[in-house]
């Protein structure tokens, strides 16, 4: 087994201190990044580093595995170039792509030569999703309605796609199309070329639900996240817990099927978790599993989200979402 990590910022640093954790052969794995500086440590470590993928094909070197974690304008063609090299098993953080299209014929590639593809959701490998489904469940908070993701400092595709991500998963839908009032930032200290999104989008889902996004880059507020239902609603709070607030048995069985305003949300239960870096889950995903946590599929709708926004903003005008085309727009 032969690992290439490409980029070694605060992410792909995460996945080196992994490396150590897991007491994984040093000799098997190549970190990879443009930045000297960044290579220092990792060097201090003992690993083999190197400036460009390309020193990898010139020393003929043959991978197997392959995480790509570099600046999000160059995950596809990162990753292509490490299947190019030999890998048939990737994680990739997001957003995978800057590009419909790119993706698309990405993801055709993949399937047509069987590469394991794990997009890294942190959501997913904390085993929140499952929490709600129990939580509405025993509760017996009816159908879900919609999500409300709010707060600041908060970038639509940074931190967006991971809720995203869940807010498909719990409504069980896609996106059929946005409307949407963006604030486009270029303010990466690191990268002025990549966009910073805030502003307000609003989704229709395909199953009637809804998911309302508000960030501003204006507040220091961190995210909140609230799921709606029929009865009650779902909080996921930062410090790892999930808040149900509900309208009492009362209430519900005096108004029977009858939407209305009467009855106060009380908090009836909170469910814990670890809400912890999900890097070494990401990395168990690739090493042992024959199955993506996150597959190319599953985060195509995450990406087309934030896509279809910006077009959204762009045109001025409400976008289907059979209907969305690249912005040139590079985002991360």
């Amino acid at each position: 087994m032969k690992i290439a990590l490409i980029g070694h910022g605060s992410i792909g640093s995460r996945y080196s201190n992994s490396f150590l954790d897991k007491k994984l052969n040093k000799d098997e794995i190549y970190i990879v990044d443009s930045n000297l500086k960044a290579l220092e440590k990792p060097k201090d470590n003992g690993f083999k580093c190197f400036e460009s993928l390309s020193e990898l094909k010139e020393n003929k070197v043959s991978l197997s595995h392959g995480i790509v974690a570099n600046w999000g304008p160059d995950h596809i063609s990162t990753a292509n170039e490490l299947i190019d090299l030999g890998c048939k098993k990737l994680i990739i953080e997001k957003p995978v792509s800057n590009s419909i299209y790119e993706f698309k014929k990405f993801k055709e590639k993949c399937d047509l030569n069987k590469i394991f593809v794990s997009i890294h959701y942190r959501w997913h490998f904390l085993g929140v999703l499952t929490l709600i489904k129990q939580i509405e469940i025993e509760e017996r908070l009816g159908p879900p309605v919609g999500a409300r993701f709010f707060g600041g400092a908060l970038c639509l595709s940074t931190n967006g796609t991971h809720f995203f991500d869940l807010a498909c998963q719990v409504l069980e839908t896609s996106p059929i199309k946005v409307v949407s009032d963006l604030d486009i930032d270029f303010i990466n200290p690191r990268d002025k070329s990549l966009a910073y999104i805030g502003g307000m989008a609003s989704y229709r889902m395909d199953n009637n639900t809804f998911v309302h996004v508000s960030y501003s880059n204006s507040s220091s507020q961190g995210p909140c996240s609230e799921f709606i239902y029929k009865h009650g609603l779902i909080k996921l709070e930062n410090d790892g817990r999930l808040k149900c607030f509900k309208r009492s048995e009362e209430d519900i069985k005096k108004f029977g099927l009858k939407i209305t305003r009467y009855g106060d949300f009380k908090l009836c239960s909170t469910k814990e978790f670890n809400n912890k870096n999900t890097v070494e889950d990401v990395l168990e995903n690739l090493l042992v599993s024959e199955t993506p946590g996150v597959s190319l599929e599953r985060a195509e709708k995450s990406l087309l989200m934030v896509i279809a926004a910006i077009q959204s903003h762009k045109n001025r005008e409400c976008v289907s979402f059979n209907q969305v085309k690249d912005s040139g727009l590079r985002i991360s």
